[in-house]
């Protein structure tokens, strides 16, 4: 074999040694010569006249990297890029091959290299040779796959696109925003979101910078050890400086001074401070310690070449003791001390790499479900950073933290498989039940149209989640399922068991209320016999006696060998149940652990800020309601406003009515609590209230400028086709046009099948144009159609809506004022609804415009900050912000009466206090449905008790109304409001003496007699004066 050394620096030697080399020759030499070889074989690229050998000389090259050690991947990396650097064609295009080859053999090893060889490899993907395009584009592909962080796997095609096309830039800044970090976010993966984080900054776009600071901010919150932001610092530093000093926008300047500032607090050290250890600190190293035990060193080379992978392994937090002193042993052999040498060098070159975390370790007895760290972001916001987390089976823990700490999210995370290392579902069955069940296709109908899983039955979606989503085995049959719902609690109409029920398992899942989804979800997981059952407020949706059940339920749960995590603002059931909580805090989990049915309590007494877990009071959060206007002919504000008179409906596909003879009031003062069992009908009870559905009997009437705010008990289902708008893209479609599209979408799905529709023709047998009713088949044939409403007006004398209408085919440009009744005669009711719903809308939003300043301070009111109602997707959002973004969107029209259907499910402690200190200082009317009795008890003073479908009332706003309805002259300076919802203070005139009222009768006729005779007085003026007239000879 020849020898290698003659042939390093001369070329034509170097050819002819590869020439006459053999593959299982080369392998021979030490690990060191064999690198030393592949530094200088690449010079045969140089010459193009080589070309013969190129083959032969890719060939060495790749036995080299499959033969040495894996360690040695970052000196390989190093030697590739100083070649790249040197820019000839054929040494670049071969190194590019080389490197697809050194990472798909060693893709651990090359984390460590990746910030900065990306940086080095994408500047070639545009390169105009297209050979080195091609080899550089497939190599940075393979290195991005290797950062280790799955969240980022989705995202690569997105980058790698940003990298060769820089105008998708913000698509690519707006996808990074999108992707969720359940993984500890470390130097691998920022070194592939810094190159499309820099192209963002440095864009032209304000909206692109913005949003790249944003996701710097968040970035760096993540950042455990400043080691991982150092190779990115100066970069990012030097953009957001400029960023700072050049934006306009006041408020995207201040995102980027916050990024600048997050980035800095990041580099908790000297920003030229150095982690990475090199070859020549750790061969002194190893010097002295083989020194002080007496070690000489026999073979240079191998000595070299253990130094090198020592170093990497250093740079790559590879500290196993039993691998470094296998690797000592190896490359220094025959001293019996070089172990004790491996150990002492891996604990000094440890500390400074290593950070240490004071966290609780449950070493009570019990199994471990999981035992791990790990770190979650979602969107542009960082939930937790490498924190720890213990499970252990039965134990029943419960999460605490403000609205948008992430407790949904992690749970979520955890039944996604996305949190690091946790056993997947056919390891360790986890699910989690949530309000909202998720759509998605289960098959299609005979016509092809998809059919979806909430489109299915109870026993049907059952079926479905246990066979399909966790794939159970053996298959979970329908008559399995049918026995475990009967036992829960669901009717079987098939088998008339039941039938008094509430919910029956073969009713579609839609009709369920929320506390019948969830025991649905719950007969699931009993057959699924779940280890880990995960809930979201499983109380929010019951009363009373189920709330009592569930309590039951999940103790035997535990008892049966399950653990339970669950989040609730439902501070009694937490203390009673938990045996340990799990509190965010400064985006770590705390646990926590006390006596047995006073954990909650304890956990005040040691961390006495959390009190506001027990206290429905705030301090922090504060919302504000919109005042709302008068409206015409209410000069009270107890006057009914609402009412419904003998109301009854049954749905069709029930044998009995659901709610039997209602009849109730709202005037702006209501403060009412709607209260009863799950199924009683409350919720039914309001959509006929609000027009959603209509009565089998009886009526329902409300004033025609009346605004009504409803927020649903799913209250998500308003925004669920709406996830990729910001909530000022939301409010800007659904109020667009001064309609209310989401008011329209109810006006419109109401039927008019059972309406008899009266045909008008136009007649002038008078000598006046006017509508009459048509008999005769002539005047049929004449019949009108209406096209459309124009305008609305009061006809004072009458004291009835007129409607200025155009119809149908009409060729002139005429139009006539047509009454109310008539135009519902007609079979217009959904236009002329339509129309009064845009009138209300209209005297609403007087004082305020559909503009992003105006819209932004509304949701201000509602505890939405800017970044989240301007550049924050409602898909990014928690439960609690879309709660509030509902609530800011359902109030922008300023209601008159705003209705809320289990308000308190996904609002914290503060929220809920902000919610009762706005609903207490409301101008308006308010009702609630809730079983959450602290909640009712704060804010109702009159309760509508629903027991099987009647409704029984208690309370005092019904005394306030009754007498209030009365038309009695009450205090001499009166609160009224202006047009712009104003409070103007304005005297009223006492009660008249019987000499007083005749001498303003006579000045009254005077004024309207001399007022026709001139002409001077308009129509509404005289309409006003014989009104007037009219009240003060009913008083004489």
């Amino acid at each position: 074999m020849l020898a290698y050394d003659s042939y390093i620096t001369d070329n034509s030697q170097l050819c002819s040694y590869i020439e006459e080399i053999k593959i299982h020759e080369l392998l021979k030499l030490c690990e060191w010569k064999q690198l030393q070889l592949f530094e200088n074989i690449f010079d045969v690229f140089m010459v193009k006249h080589n070309r013969n050998l190129f083959p032969k000389s890719f060939e060495v090259i790749n036995a080299i990297i499959l033969n040495v050690h894996s360690a040695s991947t970052p000196y390989i990396s190093d030697v590739l890029c100083k070649i790249i650097s040197k820019n000839v064609r054929f040494e670049k295009e071969y190194c590019y091959k080389t490197f697809k080859i050194l990472i798909e053999k060693n893709p651990k090893q090359i984390t460590i290299c990746m910030p900065k060889l990306i940086p080095i490899i994408a500047s070639d993907v545009n390169d105009i040779n297209a050979n080195i395009r091609s080899n550089a584009f497939e190599a940075l592909e393979s290195l991005l796959h290797c950062s280790g962080n799955n969240d980022l796997h989705t995202f690569i095609p997105i980058v790698l696109k940003g990298l060769k096309d820089h105008s998708v830039i913000y698509d690519a800044v707006e996808s990074l925003a999108s992707c969720v970090f359940v993984q500890n976010v470390e130097a691998p993966a920022l070194a592939i979101t810094t190159p499309i984080l820099l192209r963002g900054l440095n864009d032209k776009k304000t909206v692109t910078k913005r949003l790249a600071c944003v996701i710097v901010d968040n970035m760096c919150k993540l950042i455990e050890h400043p080691k991982e932001i150092i190779p990115f610092y100066h970069p990012l530093k030097s953009k957001l400086e400029v960023c700072v000093e050049t934006i306009s926008d006041p408020e995207a300047r201040k995102v980027s001074e916050r990024a600048l500032n997050t980035l800095k607090s990041s580099c908790s050290v000297d920003e030229n401070s150095k982690f990475m250890k090199s070859t020549e600190e750790i061969t002194d190293l190893i010097n002295k310690e083989l020194e002080s035990h007496s070690i000489l060193i026999s073979n240079e080379n191998e000595y070299k070449f253990l130094s090198v992978i020592i170093t990497n392994m250093c740079n790559s937090n590879h500290f196993e003791l039993l691998e470094w002193k296998t690797l000592f042993a190896k490359y220094i052999p025959g001293y019996p001390n070089v172990e004790i040498v491996a150990e002492s060098i891996l604990q000094t070159t440890m500390k400074s790499f290593i950070v240490k975390e004071d966290y609780f370790e449950d070493t009570e007895e019990g199994k471990d479900l999981y035992k791990g760290v790990f770190s979650l972001a979602y969107g542009a916001l960082t939930l937790l950073n490498n924190t720890h987390l213990h499970l252990k089976q039965n134990r029943f823990y419960g999460l605490l933290g403000p609205n948008n700490c992430g407790k949904t999210t992690l749970m979520r995370a955890i039944a996604n498989e996305q949190v690091e290392g946790f056993p997947k579902k056919d390891e360790l069955r986890t699910i989690f039940v949530e309000h909202e069940i998720k759509e998605m296709e289960v098959g299609e109908d005979d016509r092809g149209f998809p059919i979806l899983n909430i489109d299915l039955c109870g026993v049907d979606w059952v079926v479905h989640c246990c066979n399909v989503i966790y794939e159970m085995q053996p298959l979970v049959t329908r008559e399995q399922v049918e026995i475990v719902m009967e036992e829960i609690g669901f009717g079987n109409a098939k088998k008339d068991i039941g039938k008094d029920r509430a919910a029956d398992m073969e009713m579609g899942v839609t009709t369920y209320s929320g506390g019948w989804k969830m025991k649905m979800q719950l007969c699931a997981a009993t057959l699924m016999n779940a280890d880990i059952l995960m809930l979201d407020e499983p109380t929010g949706h019951l009363d009373v006696t189920n709330i009592a059940w569930i309590k039951r339920w999940l103790s035997d749960f535990i008892s049966n060998g399950g653990s339970i995590i669950t989040t609730s603002h439902d501070s009694a059931f937490l203390n009673e149940m938990c045996t340990h909580l799990i509190d965010f805090q400064n985006r770590k989990l705390k646990m926590f652990t006390g006596s047995h049915g006073n954990v909650l309590s304890q956990f005040v007494e040691q961390f006495p800020e959390k009190k506001g877990y027990f206290e429905l009071k705030n301090n922090k959060v504060k919302f504000v309601f919109p005042e709302p206007g008068p409206l015409e002919g209410i000069k009270s504000m107890s006057k009914t406003l609402l009412k419904m008179k003998n109301v009854t409906y049954q749905y069709p596909s029930r044998d009995t009515p659901t709610i039997y003879n209602i009849n109730i009031e709202c005037s702006r003062i209501s403060r009412v609590g709607v209260i009863g069992a799950n199924g009683a009908g409350k919720s039914t009870a309001i959509k006929i209230l609000i027009g959603e559905i209509k009565p089998s009997i009886g009526e329902v009437t409300k004033h025609p400028d009346m605004r009504t705010a409803y927020i649903a008990q799913h209250a998500f289902h308003h925004l669920e086709k709406h996830l990729q708008k910001t909530p000022t893209q939301y409010i800007m479609w659904r109020f667009a046009g001064n309609e209310d599209k989401e008011g329209l979408d109810m006006i419109n799905t109401e039927s008019t099948e059972d309406i008899k529709i009266v045909k008008y023709f136009l007649s002038s047998s008078t000598g006046v144009i006017e509508l009459q009713a048509c008999n005769t088949t002539q005047e049929y044939k004449q019949a009108v159609e209406l096209d459309s409403i124009l305008s609305r007006r009061e006809n004072k004398k009458l004291k009835i809506k007129e409607y200025d209408v155009k119809w149908k085919n009409d060729s002139s440009d005429s139009t006539m004022w047509v009454k109310r009744d008539i135009l519902l005669k007609m079979g217009e009711r959904k236009m002329v609804q339509r129309h009064d719903e845009k009138e209300a809308v209209m005297a609403g939003l007087i004082s305020k415009s559909l503009t992003t300043k105006d819209i932004e301070k509304h949701f201000a009111n509602f505890g939405i900050d800017p970044e989240q109602a301007n550049h924050t997707l409602i898909k990014s959002l928690s439960g609690g912000q879309k709660v509030k973004v509902v609530l800011a969107a359902s109030l922008w029209q300023t209601p008159h009466l705003i209705i809320l259907d289990e308000p308190t499910n996904y609002l914290d402690r503060d929220g809920l206090g902000a919610l009762t200190n706005a609903i207490y200082d409301y101008k308006g009317g308010v009702v609630i449905i809730s079983h959450n009795r602290e909640f009712t008890n704060a804010i109702a003073q009159e309760k509508w008790i629903m027991e099987k479908g009647l409704l029984r009332r208690e309370g005092e706003s019904l005394a306030a109304i009754e007498e209030a309805n009365k038309d009695v002259f009450e205090d001499t300076n009166k609160t009224v409001f202006d047009a712009l919802g104003n409070e103007v203070k304005v005297e009223t005139k006492v009660k008249l003496s019987e000499k007083e009222l005749k001498r303003e009768i006579k000045n009254l006729q005077k004024k309207l007699k001399d007022g026709k005779k001139k002409g001077v007085l308009s129509e509404d003026e005289i309409f006003e004066i014989e009104d007037k007239l009219e009240e003060l000879q009913g008083n004489v």
